[in-house]
């Protein structure tokens, strides 16, 4: 591999390979919720989550290509598994709805979710300067740990959730994390970041626990409470 492909201006060719892992365990963790998506006929990720990344994506692969070769190719991987995913929540996601209305109006939600979270994004990148959307992509991660957790009991258990993903999700997000560190130089202006490190760390933390808790005989009812079928066994 050449190193002008990992090395980022100004950035230790070191903390580029570090951007390069982090960056190929989401894509592992995308693949793995896909995989448990088909198997269980569901989506792995829940909806606004999607709605997000594919913004994100969308926005920074496409219209803001990062300078740099391989992580601009791997944001257009991250792109194409979110259209399966996104696939996945069109074609399977109505029939695991839990309430009336959502069932009813699903599809219309779904696309006022996905275009409204493109139009918020694109304005963030415009009104914050944020350039390669980092800051945005913490932020989408933060509502991504708090949102798994939701649908762990919301779907009453681990149904069509992979714990291979949240543990790629963790790995992938903390290394980079580790490697943003570095690059600090005032801790006090860079606190927020700071925060969502941490903060993300820890509900991907309580997330897993949960996934792992969800696989032992009778911890389901302790966690979740009464436990509700997936659609596809009713």
């Amino acid at each position: 591999m050449s190193h002008h492909l990992v090395q980022m201006a100004q950035v230790p060719l070191w903390l580029g390979a570090v951007n390069v892992i982090g960056d190929v365990l989401w894509i592992i963790a995308y693949i793995l919720a896909i995989r448990k998506g088909f198997q269980e006929k569901t989506y792995g990720i829940p909806m606004m989550c999607i709605a997000l990344n594919l913004s994100w994506e969308l926005i920074y692969a496409a219209i803001f290509r990062f300078p740099n070769d391989i992580i601009a190719y791997l944001r257009w991987a991250w792109l194409l598994a979110d259209l399966v995913i996104a696939y996945q929540l069109f074609r399977y996601g109505r029939n695991w709805q839990t309430t009336p209305l959502m069932n009813k109006y699903f599809y219309p939600v779904a696309v006022i979710t996905f275009v409204s979270t493109f139009v918020g994004q694109l304005t963030f990148h415009y009104t914050f300067g944020d350039t390669w959307g980092m800051s945005d992509a913490y932020l989408i991660n933060l509502v991504m740990s708090m949102l798994f957790i939701w649908m762990f009991f919301s779907r009453g258990g681990s149904n069509g959730q992979s714990l291979g993903t949240a543990w790629c999700k963790m790995l992938g997000t903390g290394i980079l994390s580790v490697g943003s560190c570095f690059t600090i130089t005032n801790w006090l202006q860079s606190s927020f970041l700071v925060y969502l490190f941490v903060t993300i760390f820890i509900l991907d933390v309580i997330y897993i626990k949960l996934l792992y808790a969800d696989e032992r005989p009778g911890e389901r009812a302790k966690i979740a409470g009464i436990e509700t079928a997936s659609p596809a066994a009713r």
